[in-house]
């Protein structure tokens, strides 16, 4: 028996290794409009500051950012949830580019919404499955293939 055998042997038999990863894992973070304003200033700062390396952020930005939350907001969130928080914004970033790039698509600043016609929505969704499952019709020449839902609401 190993020492890795040993340590994943509790009192009552084998420790479940899933249940380890799931207890080791940072409290859960509630980010709000004012920590996602500081945190991605932050970001920007460190931008200017030469931290970002490719097109990834150095391990001095993301402290820089954890610094920034903790000053002005007093949030402790763990690096795993300021990574989490920057990957989704890009995702969502992509997105809305996708659709504001898309002429058939128009951006309403007011409702802060992107509107189509039904038409050009159904085209689009069809357009996204075809990427899914390239075994059905290819969707029209130049038309952007962007996962998107029916309704799509751009939170800014």
């Amino acid at each position: 028996m190993s020492e890795d055998d040993i340590d994943n042997i509790g009192a009552d038999g084998p420790v479940n290794p899933v249940r380890i990863d799931r207890d080791r894992r940072a409290p859960r973070f509630s980010w709000t409009p004012s920590y996602e304003t500081t945190f991605f200033r932050s970001l920007c700062e460190s931008v200017q500051l030469g931290l970002r390396e490719n097109s990834s952020f150095k391990a001095e930005a993301w402290e820089r950012a954890a610094q920034a939350l903790q000053a002005t907001h007093g949030a402790y969130p763990a690096k795993s949830h300021l990574i989490n928080k920057s990957d989704n914004a890009r995702k969502r970033f992509r997105l809305w580019r996708g659709l504001r790039e898309d002429p058939e698509f128009m951006y309403d600043p007011i409702m802060r919404t992107v509107t189509a016609t039904e038409d050009a929505w159904k085209a689009h969704i069809e357009c996204c499955i075809f990427r899914k499952n390239p075994s059905r019709e290819p969707c029209e020449a130049g038309r952007s293939t962007t996962k998107i839902s029916w309704r799509f609401y751009i939170q800014t």
